[in-house]
């Protein structure tokens, strides 16, 4: 046991994390980088996903609406924490994080469709892009990532999409096979 222990010890890595300098950035990484924040932030999290949850086919005028004002208060909120930690880690510690990369990237999302289905194309279907706000379903990966038995299904979940094309390759040699045979 004291083996491992040690070879434990000696294997281990000290993570790097960024502290800031100045006294008032500071303070925005002392907020941002609190158990408080990262919890709100996890409600508002499963919030919008039931909020994202609740359209259905034929619904109201009024309720539709409401949806999209709920929308726009959720993209504001996350655009904010966007804001107030690119103040607290800056340019290179905020994106060095891939969790931050993907709440970069939902936020843009959820700016293009909002500029879009508001402003720019209100009430037109030409182009549905509300696959953007599927994006935003995808930070329930970080609440869930959270719980140490969720994070290992996630990860076998995501090393099984590697063997995809070999066995998309397979089928398609299947399907060719009995295609041959068929036509002999």
């Amino acid at each position: 046991m004291k083996r491992k222990c040690i070879e434990f010890a000696l294997k281990a890595k000290p993570i790097k994390r960024y502290i800031p300098v100045k006294k008032s950035q500071l303070k925005i990484w002392w907020f941002v980088t609190s158990p408080p924040f990262e919890y709100a932030i996890f409600s508002l999290i499963m919030i919008n996903t039931v909020v994202l949850a609740m359209k259905y086919h034929k619904q109201p005028d009024s309720y539709s609406k409401a949806l999209d004002y709920l929308n726009i208060v959720f993209t504001a909120i996350f655009g904010l924490e966007f804001v107030l930690k690119m103040a607290a880690f800056h340019v290179k510690n905020y994106f060095s994080d891939p969790s931050n990369c993907c709440d970069f990237i939902i936020v843009v999302g959820s700016v293009i469709d909002i500029i879009y289905t508001d402003i720019i194309a209100p009430g037109t279907n030409v182009i549905s892009i509300n696959f953007f706000r599927l994006f935003r379903v995808m930070r329930l990966v970080k609440v869930l990532s959270r719980g140490e038995g969720i994070r290992t299904l996630l990860w076998t979940f995501i090393k099984s999409f590697q063997a995809l094309p070999y066995v998309a390759l397979l089928i398609a040699m299947l399907f060719f096979i009995y295609a041959v045979i068929g036509m002999q």
